[in-house]
This record gives structure tokens, sequence and C-alpha cells, in this order.
């Protein structure tokens, strides 16, 4: 017998979101569209994809317990009958659950949605630990911010939530305005606007325009909560101004911000910040490195602001961050019984995330060597050897010792850098590792691995981690 509280849905309310009759009764206390995550109790998806088949799995799923499959039509079997949900499109299927979620979801809750060149996830993942201390709180799961993702975070979130939290994130054009209208937030969150993706436009006004696309879900007097800091703030604020009964919160360094960073203090396993409101100070912990973070942690005073909370409650959790794979985690390295310091930041890359790193190794390393493993920037199109290269200067000023540039890329860049830094070149992670370009790190070396997803920068760290002994970072 399930449980109450993990009842996600009842074959009525999937019958009813998708017109389609189902003759079975029963509950379903996920979402899935990955056979392998199936549980008792799921409804699997079966997408069919430009490398899988999700119906070639459905066995799997119902094994793994599975009350029911959506399939397309045409799909035929002989088994598991009582089972399938023939539909004319099994992604359509889910953007209608996700509809059907979202309008069920109580009035009184708030929902957010964040979009940004970088930082959506490190500032979703604050949020939500602020969060948790008020209240019932959701967010999608990992970086699940894209057409598939966001319906797929709505369609598994609980109903009696009192916060939920979506990233919304975009390679193209007219892709946030199809999900910030799914999401219909009350809180808009932008964390910033810059190169990212912009191969895939014209100029950086279309990459602007794109991000602004997110103003378009947003409800009647909903709020616009924003980073005042980047280049390009004025810009999309003109998308907010044919909006009418907007609120609009602004965080950053600059001193106009109605939520000022006042004060940060580095200390072991993170930073002590001090943020101003209104002429009243608040004071907490983060436990995560960088100044970019230090800003992102201030989003989550304006959404408890927003939302009438209790600040202090809320950030007096904010140490409890959990900050996913890839994103700046830290982990010890043993080389010749001396401690070395890893930083995983493979997960992406993209200029402003890249220097925003940079900054953060020259803080965390102090007087040890700084190590560079950079993997290329992707989707940068024409504008990839400039901005590449513009990253010569930042590793200059960060004062990097050594670099290893990884990807066709990276080669204009590693062209300009040799002749004032240490480095080297490979075509790709797995040549780094297979030409012992390794071995030039040394003990007490402070190591930053980063590079677009692509890229798989994951390789370099993996391997980094099962050669020297290792332990998370105190």
């Amino acid at each position: 017998m399930l449980e109450q509280d993990s009842i996600l849905w009842s074959s009525k309310e999937v019958s009813e979101a998708l017109g389609k009759k189902i003759e079975s009764s029963w509950y379903c206390t996920g979402l899935e569209f990955d056979s392998r995550k199936v549980k008792k109790g799921s409804i699997f998806f079966a997408f069919s994809g430009k490398k899988l088949d999700g119906h070639n799995f459905i066995s799997d799923a119902v094994k793994l317990g599975a009350v029911a499959v959506i399939v397309h039509n045409s799909f035929i079997s002989e088994k598991y009958n009582d089972k399938l949900i023939k539909v004319d499109d099994v992604y359509k299927s889910l953007l209608l659950l996700a509809s059907y979620a979202r309008k069920r979801i109580n009035i009184k809750c708030n929902i957010i949605a964040i979009t940004g060149s970088s930082g959506k996830t490190s500032t979703k993942e604050i949020i939500k630990s602020g969060l948790d201390n008020i209240g019932a709180t959701y967010a999608n799961p990992d970086s699940y911010n894209n057409h598939v993702g966001v319906p797929y975070s709505l369609v598994n979130m609980n109903r009696s939530s009192e916060f939920g939290i979506f990233e919304i994130g975009m390679n193209n054009a007219n892709e946030i305005r199809k999900l910030s209208k799914l999401v219909k937030p009350n809180i808009v969150i932008i964390t910033n606007v810059s190169e990212a993706h912009i191969g895939n436009f014209k100029s950086i006004k279309d990459v602007i325009k794109a991000k602004a696309e997110i103003f378009e879900g947003l409800i009647e007097n909903g709020n616009i909560l924003i980073n005042r800091d980047f280049k390009y703030y004025n810009e999309i604020m003109e998308y907010s101004k044919n909006i009418k009964n907007i609120n609009i919160l602004t965080y950053g360094i600059n001193d106009s911000a109605n939520i000022c960073l006042f004060n940060r203090q580095i200390i072991k396993g993170g930073q002590i910040i001090t943020a101003l409101i209104d002429k009243k100070k608040y004071k907490y912990n983060i436990n995560i490195d960088g100044m970019h973070q230090a800003i992102n942690s201030l989003a989550v005073l304006g959404v408890l602001l927003i939302t009438k909370s209790n600040i202090e409650k809320g950030i007096n959790n904010l140490y409890k961050s959990i900050i996913p794979a890839g994103r700046g985690n830290k982990h010890n390295l043993i080389i010749d019984s001396q401690k070395s310091l890893l930083i995983d930041d493979s997960y992406n890359a993209n200029p402003s995330s890249v220097i925003a790193s940079l900054k953060s190794l020259h803080e965390i390393a102090k007087n040890n060597r700084k190590v560079l493993i950079l993997g290329e920037m992707g989707e940068l199109g024409k504008f990839s050897l400039s901005l590449h290269k513009n990253l010569f200067s930042y590793l200059i000023s960060t004062k990097i010792n050594l670099v290893i540039f990884v990807g066709k890329n990276t080669k204009g860049l590693y062209d300009v850098s040799k002749s004032k830094i240490e480095c080297t070149w490979a075509i790709d992670s797995e040549q780094v590792i297979k030409t012992g370009k390794m071995d030039i790190i040394k003990p007490m070396d402070a190591i930053l691995v980063k590079g677009s997803r692509y890229m798989k920068m994951e390789v370099i760290v993996n391997y980094l981690i099962a050669k020297y002994k290792t332990k998370v970072a105190d």
C-alpha cells in the first residue's frame, strides 16, 4: 500500500490529462524516461531518441515495477497490454502532463524559474537549501533544464510543495519562451548573460533577447530578481518594460543593487557572507568558493524577501547546499605524500564561467602553484577563436603557473600563451592521459579542471582521483 505523500498521480488524473481512457486503476510515485531509474509505482515514457528507442526497454521498466508505460500508437506488443497507454506523440504526452501538473499546484505555492549563461544550478541549489528551512521545497534534479528536463521536473513535483524551483536553459532562440510558459513562475531569476551558446546566434543581442524570453511566462504581479552586475543588465531589462504589474529586485556588488554584497570572508570550507538590505546587515555561511558563488547566494535573500519568509531562518541553512558533481567540488590528492587540491569544475564551460573559476582558483590556491586543465568551450561558432584568446589576460591576472590546453579550439590560446606561461596542448582528454602530460603535476599544486560537456573533462578528474589516494577536501 502506497503512502499518501508518495503518490504523485492517479490513473484517473493521467487519463484526464492525456484524454485517454485507462481501464486499470493505479497510483503513480514517479515518472521516468530512463528505464534504469524506474521504481515500483513509476510511469515509464518510451521516448524514441537519435540513439536509443525507449520502446526497446519496456520489458526492463515493467520488471522494475512500472505501473504504466506511455508508448507510440504504432507500438504492437502481446505483452503488458494492460500497462500500455498509446498516444500519438510520447513527448507531447509529457507536455500535457506537465501542463496539468502546473494547474493543480496550490495557488499559494511559489514557483521560481532561473535562467542565465552560468550559475543556474548553483543558484538553484543554494536557494533550495534556504527554502528547505522554510517549507516543503522541490527543485529540478541535477541540471534538468531543457525541453525534456523541465516538463519532467514539473510532472515529478509533489502537489503539496510550497516552493518549486526550476532551471530553464537554452541552446537556441524560442526555447526558453516555451518552457517559461509551461512553468508559469511568479519569480524569475536571471543570474547573468554572456556569450554562452553565441555560436547559435548572430550576435550577443540575440542571446540577450533569447534569455529575456523567460519574462513571457511570468504570471501577473510576478517578480523579477536579477543580478545587477553583469554587462548586459540594461539591455535585458528593456524586454521587461512591456510586462505589466511586475516587481523588480536586484542583487550584486553594484551599489545600486537592492541586495548588496557588503563583505565576504574566505574561510576553510567556504565563505562568510555579509549582505546589506535597506541598511540592515545579514550574515551567513556558504560552503562553496568564489566571488561568483557569493553573488549567487544573494538571490536567496531576494526569494526570501519576495515570499515574505523568515530571512534569518532561511540563510541559517545555506551552509548545507549540495552542489552536483563537476561544479567546483574539491578533492584532496596525495602526491608524493604531500597534499594537493583538485577542483572539479568539469561539467561545463563558457567564457564567463571560466573567468569566474579562474578567479576562484586564484583565491583558493593562495601561494601554491596554480594548474589549469582547460578543455575547449563549445557553441561559440565564429566567435570561438577570439573568445578563447580573450582568456589569456585572465590567465595572466590570476597568475596561472601551468596550463594543459585540451581541444582544437584551445590551440590559438595555447599559441598566444606558450611564451608567457608554462603550458602544453592535447587534442582530447584521453590524449592528455595517454601521452603522460599529467606527469608535470607536482605535490601541493592547486588543480582546476574545466571544459565544455562534450570534452569529457571528467575523464581527467577520474584519472587523477584514481591515481592518487584521495578524500573529499575538508
